[in-house]
């Protein structure tokens, strides 16, 4: 839901663009109905609350039901659906019957003008039952209506989330289950939990060693590791070492780059560049021949929304010409 939230309030108003006269209304009212509860989830992620954000939370709910009639034709039960499909069956019995009864003579196109007509009655009537039956009288939508007065009784209530649950269900359950041989996977889903856990104990460890000492020695090895603030923002990680691109030219080999036009923005990047002792040479030939290193995936650390010491990982690609993962190529 979180991800949902941080991409449809761009994707909706692209895909509802450019309506005509006649669709403008609505697109305005979905528009709307789909921007206020991102906004009630945004503020119910604070860590604290005021009087204003209760409010604003409040207002949003608001307008939300007021708006909501929108979507209402596509919030179908399966009870509603079974309902409205028994009574389009009944109906086009009932008008066969009716048909029957009739012995005068009719015309083909007479014939095709009722047929149209029963068609287009039955399917107001399946309307009309889909909207008087659909609503949004759900257990999930009804708890919404509590929160502003559950954090001024209780004060914020971010413990309270069911994501808590259900990301220990896919660390704890799901990811061993995927590792394992699916053949007495429970034993395999503890022992590989079990090893999950004590590697996480000894990482804590560790930190918690780093924060005495500057240096911090690795067992029979002789080497060191500096030490890193558990707040500080983590480094971006470099992956996928390319093959045989051990200079320029073979890079753009490798990744199919038309190696002038690429050449021509590398050059124009020097120039702009100042001078100083580790300026790139500006000859062509001899840029081309510099030893390099390629890299096809780039890990960026981002902060999550109000926990800015907790870092979501975004792997941006680039693979050319090549395809990611059975699909078209992917360059971020």
């Amino acid at each position: 839901m979180r991800n949902l939230d941080r991409c449809i309030s761009a994707i909706l108003p692209s895909a509802l663009r450019n309506p005509d006269r006649s669709q403008y209304q609505d697109f305005k009212s979905a528009l709307k109905c789909v921007s206020v509860p991102v906004d009630f989830t945004l503020m119910a992620q604070y860590r604290s609350h005021i009087p204003d954000t209760l409010s604003s939370m409040e207002s949003y709910l608001q307008i939300f039901h007021r708006t909501k009639d929108i979507f209402l034709e596509f919030c179908t039960s399966k009870a509603t659906r079974a309902q409205a499909n028994r009574q389009d069956r009944e109906l086009r019995e009932l008008m066969a019957d009716q048909r029957a009864k009739e012995v005068r003579h009719r015309t083909v196109a007479t014939r095709c003008l009722l047929a149209d007509q029963e068609r287009v009655e039955r399917s107001d009537r399946r309307a009309d039952l889909i909207l008087r039956e659909n609503h949004f009288n759900f257990i999930k939508m009804h708890y919404l209506t509590h929160f502003a007065s559950h954090v001024r009784r209780f004060a914020s209530i971010s413990m309270d989330s069911t994501a808590i649950g259900e990301l220990a269900h896919q660390d704890q359950i799901k990811e061993g289950y995927c590792r394992s041989i699916k053949n007495e996977a429970v034993r395999q889903i503890l022992s590989h939990y079990g090893r999950l856990h004590t590697l996480g104990i000894r990482l804590q460890t560790i930190e918690a060693l780093s924060k005495a000492e500057d240096v911090i020695m690795v067992e029979d090895s002789g080497m060191e590791m500096p030490t890193v603030p558990s707040r500080s923002t983590p480094p971006r990680v470099l992956k996928g070492r390319m093959k045989n691109t051990s200079t320029l030219t073979k890079v753009y080999t490798a990744l199919d780059i038309y190696y002038s036009n690429m050449m021509e923005e590398i050059l124009r990047f020097i120039r702009q560049t100042a001078a100083d002792a580790r300026r790139l040479p500006a000859d062509p030939a001899e840029l081309g021949l510099l030893p390099v290193e390629g890299f096809a995936q780039l890990e960026i650390p981002v902060p999550n929304f109000q926990e800015t010491d907790r870092f979501q990982i975004y792997r941006a690609r680039c693979m050319g010409t090549k395809a990611f993962r059975n699909g078209g190529s992917r360059n971020d």
